[in-house]
């Protein structure tokens, strides 16, 4: 303390070129949060034009060629012009990337071409007239006319089989056009009247009926053709799902609208009372579809999880309306199993959906997102209950990790969800063997450090088994032995289990420790032999000021790589000296180093025994994407919580109660005044014990110990 004026300055300037370069703040972490993906709920509608238009591609498939890919059949039919599609269909060698046009170039297919030429004339003249600018050519026609006489005329001149019921489809939608209802009606009534009823062209030609019916003020026949032709949305009674079951139950937009409108529980309630009567509609072929519905609402509305298995388990032995209706039950399936316990598929589930997340699947995000919220929300809390703690760690680590790593438009990489903390290792050297993108503010990370030390080293042993699911979840988990080494040492320092944490602390590398940011950004500098003044919990000491004091106490960046052990040998040290020192005075010394010691590594020095201090004091709960109150404190209640677990205010009364009964014991002047220069009462030792030893070091190692006597 010779030359304190000096001796501050230089301290300062170190402080603000330490601070300066510190890389993070322990103001972290945040709670991760869990994604929450439909599994059978749609947002929103689809483009209902969607279902008939595939059907029609396939159509014109098979009236061309089923070499052609769908998407060029799509370019011709639907985007391109009238004026493109003659122009591409006449350049004989200059069009060579479409199939469908090359294939009317050399069949010579007359009969198509002024097909879609005269179609594409009708919908370019009934776009026209949706113009507010739209004005009839010829002054003698009325605007309710359309100008469609012309392409009227056309189509019924038609004679041939092939197209017929397409130039009839052709004269209905130009009827409807030009807003000639009763004529509409009459006219596909007798064009169609020999078609069957599954034709693509009757069943579109139904719905423009329909809508001519609505248009003529009969709302019930209206519907009666709308429910015909799947478009449940125009229906107008007060119970479209309920008149659509009744009347056309295999059409796929009654469960597409029963999706829609999943949140309502009354709704979801009545249509699963539906459902059982559906299941022995013989008119429905996709049964899957409404066993997947019965368990959706068995599970999310009943709260019977068994029961809604059993629903979704005949579900997957039934035909469903679409693939993508499959794949979602089957994700479903895998929520089911996790709540009723049964992993026999859960391997096989979970291949399968990562198989669903590939590079080349336009949904892969979304099926990630699925999968990381069947472990996150089902199978990790089922798991923890029944103590299989290896399984759900590494299940837990294998979703932290799914998701690949993504690049920003400034080039950085970052994972979906996940924050860099104080403590995180942001980089892994190459070729080091080790996983990368360790993160200890992940899921998995806080479930170990909610663990005893026994049990998490219990686990890693069952984690590195030869389990075919292990192995298969092991890919994408940190299983390293560094990783899970340290951890288990520092739950052992938080236990005062000091031999144990000496015991796996020591098994760490060098090059791991100085990885760590607490190392790096000297979190673990502070002397914790020190008696720091008690402040750690009160308004008056902030985190600034916490990382002023680091920054003087740190140097290096790798002052303390061995901090932990260091301290975990010490600790053991003054343990044994407490009970077998020789005298009372080594006794009480050794118990007042330990009671300072115990005290700073959850308060002062809290990297020993905890992985973050800050903003979030304790370890944060997960919450869901779309928040539910309820979810952490029902799911994840057994996250370590130093809130409640290791309050300041607790630790500090066994420190003074420890102090207090440490300095009882001690009888001689020099343990005394040894005592109290440990805890930093230099006054106390100058005015004393003035001739120990203690006392004559301060006297000549501090110039200006006069003005504080």
């Amino acid at each position: 303390m010779k030359s304190t004026t000096s001796f501050l300055l230089q301290t300062v300037s170190a402080v603000l070129l330490v601070c300066a370069a510190m890389p993070v703040q322990a103001c972290g972490p945040y709670p991760p949060i869990i994604p929450t993906p439909a599994f059978f709920s749609l947002s929103a509608p689809r483009d209902h034009s969607g279902f008939e238009r595939t059907e029609n591609l396939k159509l014109w498939q098979s009236l061309t060629s089923r070499d052609i890919p769908l998407e060029d059949i799509k370019e011709a039919v639907y985007r391109d012009s009238k004026g493109q599609f003659r122009r591409r269909v006449a350049c004989s060698g200059a069009e060579k990337g479409n199939l469908f046009y090359t294939f009317l170039r050399n069949s010579g297919d007359g009969e198509l071409i002024d097909f879609l030429l005269t179609a594409k004339e009708l919908e370019e003249r009934r776009d026209k007239m949706l113009s507010p600018w739209y004005y009839p050519r010829d002054r003698e026609r009325t605007e309710e006319t359309g100008d469609f006489d012309h392409i009227i005329n056309v189509c019924r001149a038609y004679r041939g089989k092939r197209l017929a019921d397409r130039y009839a489809l052709q004269v209905v939608r130009a009827l409807f056009a030009s807003r000639r209802y009763a004529a509409c009606v009459e006219y596909a009534d007798s064009a169609f009247a020999h078609v069957a009823d599954d034709n693509l062209m009757k069943r579109m030609a139904r719905r423009y009926v329909a809508g001519c019916w609505s248009r003529l003020g009969d709302t019930e026949r209206a519907d009666a053709f709308f429910a015909e032709a799947g478009d449940i949305w125009s229906v107008s009674g007060s119970d479209p799902a309920g008149y659509m079951a009744a009347r056309n139950p295999a059409a796929p937009q009654l469960m597409e609208y029963i999706r829609c409108n999943a949140s309502d529980t009354v709704f979801m309630r009545r249509m699963a009372s539906v459902a059982k009567g559906l299941l022995k509609d013989r008119r429905v072929k996709s049964k899957g579809d409404w066993h997947f519905l019965l368990a959706y609402v068995s599970n999310e509305y009943e709260r019977k999880p068994a029961q809604a298995r059993t629903h979704i388990l005949r579900a997957m032995r039934q035909a469903f309306s679409s693939t993508e209706f499959r794949d979602l039950a089957r994700a479903y399936k895998m929520k089911l199993d996790a709540r009723t316990g049964n992993s026999q598929t859960l391997l096989a589930d979970l291949k399968w959906m990562e198989g669903k997340a590939g590079l080349l699947n336009p949904d892969a995000y979304e099926w990630t997102r699925r999968c990381r919220n069947v472990i996150y929300a089902d199978w990790v809390p089922q798991l923890w209950s029944r103590h299989d703690y290896a399984k759900a760690i590494l299940l837990c680590a294998y979703a932290d990790n799914l998701e690949p790593q993504r690049y920003d438009e400034w080039g950085y990489g970052h994972r979906r969800g996940r924050h860099s903390l104080s403590v995180t290792i942001d980089d892994r050297r190459e070729g080091s063997g080790r996983t990368k993108g360790i993160d200890y503010g992940s899921l998995s990370f806080q479930m170990m450090g909610s663990l005893s030390s026994s049990q998490l080293a219990a686990a890693y042993r069952k984690i590195k088994g030869h389990s075919p699911l292990f192995a298969f979840l092991r890919r994408k988990a940190c299983t390293d032995s560094d990783y899970y080494n340290e951890l288990i040492g520092t739950l052992a320092l938080r236990e005062e289990n000091y031999r144990r944490a000496e015991r796996y602390l020591a098994r760490v590398s060098k090059d791991y420790l100085l990885e760590m940011n607490v190392n790096r950004c000297g979190y673990l500098s502070r002397d914790a032999f020190t008696a720091y003044p008690t402040r750690w919990y009160t308004d008056s000491y902030n985190g600034e000021t916490w990382r002023y004091e680091c920054a003087v106490a740190n140097h290096s960046s790798t002052s303390a790589p061995y901090a932990k052990l260091e301290f975990a040998r010490k600790m053991r040290a003054y343990g044994y000296a407490m009970r077998h020192g020789r005298t009372s005075d080594e006794r009480g010394i050794a118990r007042l180093a330990y009671a300072i010691g115990r005290r700073n590594s959850f308060e002062e020095c809290w990297a020993l025994t905890q992985y973050w201090r800050g903003e979030y004091i304790g370890l944060f709960s997960p919450i869901l994407e779309y928040w539910d109150e309820d979810f952490a404190e029902a799911e994840y209640s057994f996250l370590y919580d130093y809130r409640k677990s290791g309050r300041p205010e607790a630790t500090e009364a066994l420190y003074k109660r420890e102090c207090d009964a440490a300095l009882a014991m001690l009888v001689g002047d020099e343990a005394r005044a040894k005592a109290q220069y440990m805890l930093g009462n230099m006054k106390t030792v100058v005015k004393r014990y003035g001739n120990t030893a203690v006392a004559r070091k301060i006297k000549t190692s501090c110039d200006n110990w006069r003005s504080w006597l």
